[in-house]
């Protein structure tokens, strides 16, 4: 939900039993629903269109697609409050020439958080009566939520359902289900693990309709037949869309350079072999591999970008954990700034000081920001129901709205720097640093600092109940700009002969700090082996290798569930992002980097490329 799993090789969403043994008589009693089944909730128009006004006597007001709304002025500040608890707000320019600001969209009951989305108003023509105008259509985050049930006949004639969300996996625990009658002879989805057996009820008592009742959703959804034309999200690639293999990127006014695999030295065949490759993942497989979309960059050029189930190159997708990198890259961009940040900065201390708090423990005050990018801090802080400072559990209490000072108070287990425990609320703690050295709220110098010399496209990142951005992991980007992260790391912190990020902390930030092993986790090897995929540990960056046939190459990468990967192999200047869908299920997507990374990418390159000083 918010975008918390740390690299775990969770392999919570296992296979349920086909029913093979219910026979095929069983079912002449009458039709089973064979075929493809979807549900959708309404979806958020993602273009709105905004506009101030100020006429010449000096009074504002505004319109949100059309609908006029009271405009709050405080000095250079404009605020409005919008329907349905959206909400703006934004400073007028000292020239007068831009409104900038943020647009704000509240949390809803059933997947998105509260986001914010950066927008820009730029002054136009008079309108009229002479008032000056500032407008713009804006891009805010749309919010679907579909639901798949395929529904199909196994060679031995039993029935078999696969069941899909694309946006956060909520399938009832199951990929696949059996699909039988129950003892009154109507169809159920029946999941079964080991000696244990849940039925799901199939209503199918409306012409052309399947109803299931979801749990996640009130009531009952009603599913309707996909037909010819299904939602996207599905299907890796439309069928209709026929046989289509790897074509070059499109060379876009986003700053990116694009070139085709044969520019570069890649050979086009193997990339063509593995567009199509994944175009084929099975859909109805037991362990699909929901991969929604491959971006790989070679010396700072895009040289292959390919989409799947229902995503595109605008698709904002959450990145999860993959975000928590964000505030080691700001760190970057700070000291690029002249600022004096660094791993030896007292964080916690200075945030508890700030609350007016002293801590239990005299240890906790010595934690430093290099602790919490390692996280290492000490704090009674993992990622399981179990940890006092556990995400979830951050999230779920209402005492403390503000984050950075809930974990700051957790109680001290360990001397700081001594014991790796990974803990989302650490990565969010380093805002607390961005914004003492930054002097400006997290998402203010993001945008500055990463997003505007980077050239993102509109993005959406998920805030904290005291309004400030959570560093933890939620941000939804276009896979693009996340790629463009890489390629500033394998150019030393520049973007277009811009050096963004001082080149130091680039390398300092990517070399490994410590080992992630059962003996700095304190676990068992048993219990190790089923939360952490092992490597090692730098400023957020995880080090670990690609491995390319019989040679190993060093990489580093920043991770999220559900397959939010974006991983550097800096001896090749490569740089590749994955996005997907197998979220809480590791034991899919923790394999991708080996698999097609090692497996595809690296062996496409020319023995050049690969041997190249």
């Amino acid at each position: 939900m918010f975008g918390f799993r740390p690299p775990v090789a969770f392999t919570l969403l296992m296979l349920a039993g086909s029913g093979a043994g219910y026979a095929a008589a069983q079912n002449e009693l009458s039709p089973a629903p064979i075929g493809l089944w979807q549900y959708s909730q309404p979806v958020v128009s993602d273009t709105i269109s905004v506009a101030f006004a100020r006429d010449e006597l000096g009074v504002w007001s505004a319109t949100v697609d059309g609908k006029p709304y009271l405009v709050a002025v405080e000095g250079d500040a404009l605020s409005l409050n919008a329907a349905e608890d959206n909400r703006f707000s934004g400073t007028l320019s000292a020239d007068g020439a831009v409104i900038e600001g943020f647009w704000y969209q509240p949390a809803d009951s059933l997947h998105y958080q509260r986001v914010e989305t950066p927008i820009r108003l730029e002054r136009g023509d008079r309108a009229a009566g002479g008032s000056a105008r500032w407008a713009s259509d804006i891009t805010v985050q749309s919010r679907p939520y579909r639901l798949f049930l395929d529904i199909f006949e196994e060679h031995d004639g039993s029935i078999t359902a696969a069941f899909r969300n694309p946006e956060g996996n909520n399938i009832l625990f199951s990929y696949r289900f059996a699909v039988e009658r129950d003892a009154k002879g109507e169809w159920d989805l029946v999941r079964r693990r080991g000696d244990s057996e849940t039925r799901y009820d199939l209503d199918l008592s409306q012409p052309d309709a399947l109803r299931l009742d979801y749990g996640r959703i009130d009531g009952w959804q009603t599913f309707t037949p996909a037909g010819e034309t299904p939602m996207p999200g599905y299907y890796a690639r439309d069928p209709r869309q026929g046989d289509v293999g790897y074509s070059v990127p499109e060379q876009l006014e986003d700053g990116w350079a694009v070139a085709s695999a044969e520019e570069v030295g890649f050979d086009r065949s193997a990339l063509d072999a593995l567009a199509r490759e994944i175009a084929g993942f099975d859909a109805r497989a037991a362990r699909p591999k929901l991969l929604h979309s491959m971006l790989v960059a070679h010396k700072g050029k895009l040289v292959f970008e390919e989409y799947y189930f229902g995503h595109d190159r605008e698709t904002r997708h959450d990145v999860r954990s993959l975000g928590k990198v964000f505030g080691s890259v700001m760190v970057g961009a700070l000291r690029q700034q002249g600022a004096d940040i660094g791993p030896g900065d007292r964080t916690v201390e200075r945030v508890l000081a700030q609350a007016g708090v002293a801590p239990d423990d005299p240890r906790t005050n010595g934690i430093t920001l290099g602790d919490l990018m390692t996280y290492t801090s000490g704090l009674d802080c993992v990622s399981n129901d179990t940890s006092t400072g556990s995400e979830e559990r951050m999230w779920a209490q209402e005492e403390e709205a503000n984050y950075w000072r809930f974990t700051a108070k957790l109680p001290q287990l360990h001397d700081p720097g001594t014991r790796y425990a990974y803990c989302s609320g650490s990565a969010n703690l380093v805002g607390a640093s961005l914004v003492e050295f930054g002097n400006a709220p997290v998402h203010h110098q993001f945008d500055r600092l990463i997003a505007q010399p980077l050239g993102f496209g509109s993005y959406h990142w998920a805030l904290a109940p005291n309004g400030e951005v959570y560093l933890g992991g939620g941000a939804y980007m276009r896979p693009r700009d996340v790629l463009k992260v890489g390629a500033l790391y394998t150019g030393g912190g520049q973007w277009n002969g811009q050096q963004v990020l001082d080149p130091k902390w680039v390398a300092t930030s990517t070399t490994a700090k410590l080992p992630i092993t059962a003996a700095t986790t304190g676990l068992s090897q048993e219990d190790f082996n089923n939360f952490y995929f092992g490597g090692e540990q730098a400023y957020i960056w995880r080090v670990d290798t690609v491995v390319a046939g019989e040679k190993t190459y060093r990489s580093y990468e920043a991770s999220g569930n559900g397959g939010q990967l974006l991983i550097i192999v800096p001896e090749l200047d490569l740089a590749v992002v994955f996005m997907g869908g197998n979220y809480r299920d590791g034991g899919v997507w923790g394999r991708w980097r080996n698999a097609l990374i090692g497996g595809h990418i690296i062996p496409a390159m020319s023995p050049a490329l690969i041997n190249a000083p």
